[in-house]
């Protein structure tokens, strides 16, 4: 069973579209889907609860929410997705992770990222970032990473931090086996931009330029999200 593991805060104006299709999909590849709430203000709990059942969390830190969405789940393969991201067709996508997984040589995979606009920077943002993922091996949480239980427990599994939990759990997982790069396209939105393309870019970057300097999480993800 594939466990679909969806992290959100107040996410009400995307979750639905994303739970309707994912409900949709037939048994062929048996799942289950877990949606972790950190503590939204607005309907994201109300508007999932018509789909399936949501847990909470007290804080919205994505470490704390993908680790309890984990140890919610019931199957031997996870695959941790984000509200605002979509795939064209879930179905495949779920047949895709079933065979990447069965490959022993692949310790976990990813989807081929895109955003929601056709611009010239994102269209560099999207393939800087599959080219990191393939060369570097680190994935985050919009491309979609997919693994099994057994390589995510021996990694350790994500930590309860609130920011660069993607980049270290990708990490361990790296050096237990190579990344399988799917063929389908995974788009995310490009909302995170919205007060300006360059300089979000460039404050991403310092995060992380100031992570491998030694700050650790915690005091980055007040400065991210100042």
């Amino acid at each position: 069973m594939i466990s679909i593991i969806i992290p959100v805060l107040n996410e009400e104006k995307r979750l639905a579209n994303l739970l309707r299709e994912l409900k949709q999909l037939d048994d062929r590849v048996p799942f289950e889907i877990i949606v972790v709430d950190g503590g939204s203000q607005d309907q994201t709990v109300e508007v999932a609860k018509k789909f399936v059942t949501v847990y909470q969390v007290k804080q919205a830190n994505r470490g704390v929410q993908l680790k309890f969405g984990v140890e919610k789940s019931s199957g031997d393969i996870l695959w941790f997705l984000h509200s605002d991201s979509a795939i064209k067709d879930y179905q495949q996508a779920l047949s895709q992770i079933q065979k990447a997984v069965d490959n022993p040589c692949y310790s976990a995979g990813y989807f081929k990222l895109a955003f929601d606009s056709s611009d010239f920077f994102f269209r560099y943002l999207a393939k800087t970032s599959n080219l990191r993922a393939e060369y570097l091996g680190l994935i985050f949480g919009d491309q979609g990473l997919f693994t099994t239980r057994k390589q995510y427990d021996q990694a350790g599994g994500f930590e309860t931090i609130p920011l660069m939990e993607d980049w270290r759990l990708s990490r361990k997982l790296r050096k237990q086996g190579k990344f399988c790069p799917l063929s389908l396209t995974i788009t995310t939105s490009s909302r995170r931009f919205r007060k300006g393309k360059i300089r979000t870019h460039l404050k991403m970057h310092r995060i992380k330029l100031l992570y491998l300097l030694g700050v650790s999480p915690d005091k980055l993800a007040k400065r991210y999200y100042k």
